[in-house]
């Protein structure tokens, strides 16, 4: 299990069944973005785009907000960041 720092940002239509690690996929379609975890757990991230801002600085950097909890598995709290111009940003 491997931290990441980065993620890219792809717009796509429908999110792919098996997300790779790195990647943000957004549907503006759909309303949502998705990503795998960012602490490497490989767990599913989704964030609805009516609860969490999308924001593009410019093309191909964005950043959304409020933060990103991961509290599944076996520990209470184990992910908490931010996706802050493609950068994860830990708290």
């Amino acid at each position: 299990m491997s931290k990441i720092e980065e993620i890219i940002p792809m717009y796509i239509d429908t999110i792919p069944r098996k997300p790779k690690e790195g990647i943000l996929y957004i549907s503006k379609e759909f309303g949502v973005a998705v990503h795998l975890c960012a602490c490497g757990c490989g767990g599913k991230t989704v964030t609805p785009l009516d609860e969490w801002a999308l924001t593009e600085k410019e093309e191909g950097i964005v950043s959304l907000t409020p933060s990103i909890g991961n509290w599944s598995g076996e520990k209470p709290y184990h992910a908490h960041y931010y996706i802050t111009n493609n950068k994860i940003i830990w708290c």
